[in-house]
């Protein structure tokens, strides 16, 4: 009887179907959004360094030693260590590629691109491996599945991730064991440090005086802050116009809902008469909510799920597409 009343009327039974799946697909709508706000902010990796320690461009002078030195400090939650070497000759599976850029990843650097990873098994990349990673975009011609001589040792791209540290034009990535082993080089171009909540401005100055001269000493906690903050917003803001919304839709239908019953009065006071009881009447009036609440969801999930794929690819992917998926610092 329930299921009856809420489809007796297509008009009603329309707009109540609209506004349940207006707040579904917004709220799909809203999570693109909010990935395509992370995209614009690159600070907000998960590796994302609080220090930063560079070679003069690009060059390894980071001994690795000194990241050990340096995760010995009170404050220091996480260090990572990045090796790049440019324009190694090599022999491809592909003939239009004969040269690539390597850069290695320490452990900690392996585990956070599980978050960037788009094709293939990254956990075969750790250790002393003959596989690789790569970026995958445009703007490299290597794919999941190549391989490739690097002096005179084979490799196989193993699989892609979305971003990387270095540019992403014929970037080969790999553990920092295969890079000692292909390249002969142990030093870092490159080492990450993330601080803990305990850190302080001693902690900094403990850090900064185990550097040299030819390294070149970055602090981005002010940056990552602000970039944190911002990002926090945009993300407050578009809840709080999605949970407006929700509670509109909510507020429409519980009016929508007791009008019809009121409508109904005299039908209701007729079928307790013949002996409805109240539970019997709460449950179809239930029915006829719960109706409503279905095919807004099939509509909602139909409509939201192809409409968020479509921004998802105009907007996120694009962008991507667009920006080299890469991230410097």
């Amino acid at each position: 009887m329930g299921i009856h009343h809420a489809t007796a009327s297509k008009k009603n039974w329309f707009l109540l179907t609209a506004s349940f799946s207006l707040s579904i697909i917004l709220f799909l709508c809203i999570s693109v959004g909010l990935d395509f706000a992370h995209e614009l902010i690159p600070t907000m990796r998960s590796w994302q360094p609080d220090i930063t320690l560079n070679g003069y461009a690009n060059e390894r002078v980071l001994d690795q030693r000194l990241g050990d030195a340096i995760s010995g400090i009170t404050g220091v939650e996480h260090i990572w260590g990045s090796s790049y070497m440019e324009n190694v000759s090599v022999n491809s599976s592909r003939p239009d590629i004969d040269h690539v850029n390597i850069t290695s990843y320490s452990q900690y650097m392996l585990d956070c691109a599980k978050d960037s990873l788009v094709q293939g098994d990254l956990s075969e990349i750790y250790g002393d491996s003959d596989k690789v990673m790569t970026v995958l975009n445009k703007d490299n011609p290597i794919k999941v599945g190549d391989t490739i001589q690097i002096a005179g040792q084979d490799v196989e791209v193993a699989c892609g991730i979305s971003s990387g540290l270095y540019p992403s034009e014929y970037s080969v990535i790999c553990s920092q064991e295969t890079f000692a082993r292909l390249t002969g080089e142990q030093n870092y171009s490159m080492i990450g440090i993330q601080l803990s909540s305990k850190a302080t401005d001693e902690t900094v100055k403990q850090i900064n005086s185990l550097t040299e001269s030819n390294v070149i000493f970055t602090d981005e906690r002010q940056s990552n802050q602000r970039n944190a903050n911002t990002y926090l917003a945009v993300k407050f803001l578009l809840y709080s116009f999605m949970a407006i919304i929700a509670m509109i839709t909510l507020f429409n239908i519980v009016n929508s809902i007791s009008m019809s019953v009121t409508a109904r009065i005299k039908q209701y006071g007729a079928m307790r008469a013949v002996g409805m009881d109240g539970n019997q009447l709460t449950r179809m009036i239930g029915a006829e909510a719960f109706t409503y609440a279905v095919s807004g969801l099939i509509v909602g999930s139909g409509i939201g799920i192809a409409l968020s794929r479509f921004l998802y690819v105009k907007l996120v992917t694009r962008f991507l597409e667009a920006s080299g998926v890469c991230r410097l610092f």
